[in-house]
């Protein structure tokens, strides 16, 4: 008996310390109950952004980077998407920030430009973002056919192989070179198709209406080649080898003469016919001599055969003409002599 007060001290130390353990689990979290400090939102203040990026053709692009701004410049977070071309941003405050994309990942793929983008309270707003791919460089070229030297001031036109109504075309012209510039979009991995075609020739050029197709590659180099050919009327592109000779090899050595029956072609007779006085009609048989040789240099078929022919014609008809005028002059004193001899005659007959 003398032991029941502490038995029943046992009970009661047991009891209370039950009692007390209850009152502990049953307690509210102090998380729900718990006062708030001044400055420190609440839970359901923040919000979230997740980015979804993908290639021009759907497919994820995993490895791009980007930066997330508050309105003042200061980083509020960055990251990359994974394998999925997904990224995640949490704990950011309500607002409006500030993206910009660092890297797109891939050598295919280009950046967009940096946006701004609303975060709100709640679930985590979605943003898909496509990069495109990466222009093609290209270089038209344009050239004379037969020389291969370039050409300035042609113009082509560049267009989308089957666009329709000349949706994404754009003309060149070239330079003093013969060469311009440009970037191509593409919109597939593989490449995307264009054609170039001459609108305009460059100057005393024909017209090239041939389209020249090309194939443009993510970030490759490609180049277009067009060929013009010279009209008749165009500038050679040669300075001739050399000039003709306007001079004759060499210069007469006398001029011709006219054709007349008193001289010849170089010279003169060595003896002319004696006048109608002369008593002996011998002196006048010479006839003009010939030259032994043409001057050298003269002219062919200048007609001085014939001169030669002409000058023994007439010298012949001199002759003639000069033996009647001798005969003529001398029958009036054969006359005279007949005339005396008769009279001496009568004379002695008388």
């Amino acid at each position: 008996m003398k032991h029941r007060p502490l038995l029943f001290t046992a009970l009661a130390l047991t009891a209370a310390l039950t009692g007390l353990a209850t009152t502990a689990t049953a307690a509210p979290s102090p998380s729900a109950e718990a006062p708030k400090e001044k400055g420190d939102p609440a839970p359901a203040d923040k919000a979230g952004l997740r980015i979804v990026k993908a290639d021009p053709e759907g497919q994820p692009a995993p490895g791009a980077a980007f930066q997330l701004f508050d309105s003042a410049g200061k980083m509020l977070a960055e990251g990359k998407t994974g394998s999925d071309g997904t990224l995640a941003f949490s704990d950011l405050a309500p607002g409006v920030a500030r993206l910009k994309e660092t890297a797109s990942g891939s050598p295919l793929l280009g950046t967009v430009p940096d946006q701004d983008v609303v975060v709100a309270p709640g679930e985590p707003q979605v943003l898909a973002i496509t990069d495109p791919y990466k222009s093609a460089g290209l270089t038209l070229k344009v050239t004379d056919k037969s020389t291969g030297k370039g050409l300035a001031g042609a113009i082509v036109n560049i267009a989308p192989k089957d666009a329709k109504d000349d949706k994404g075309a754009f003309t060149l012209t070239t330079g003093p070179d013969g060469t311009a510039k440009a970037a191509l979009p593409v919109g597939k991995k593989t490449g995307s198709t264009y054609t170039a075609t001459e609108t305009k020739a460059p100057d005393g050029y024909r017209l090239e209406t041939t389209p020249v197709e090309i194939t443009a590659k993510p970030g490759a180099e490609t180049t277009a080649a067009l060929t013009n050919t010279a009209t008749a009327t165009a500038k050679p592109t040669e300075d001739p080898t050399g000039k003709p000779t306007a001079k004759p090899t060499g210069d007469p050595t006398a001029q011709p003469t006219p054709t007349t029956s008193s001289s010849t072609g170089t010279g003169e007779p060595t003896a002319t016919a004696s006048s109608s006085s002369s008593p002996d009609i011998g002196t006048a048989t010479s006839t003009p001599t010939t030259p032994d040789h043409k001057p050298e240099g003269s002219l062919a078929h200048t007609g001085a055969d014939t001169t030669n022919w002409w000058l023994l014609v007439t010298g012949g008809v001199l002759l003639a003409a000069g033996g009647g005028a001798v005969y003529a002059a001398r029958r009036p004193k054969n006359d005279e002599s007949e005339t005396g001899t008769s009279q001496h005659r009568r004379t002695d007959e008388n």
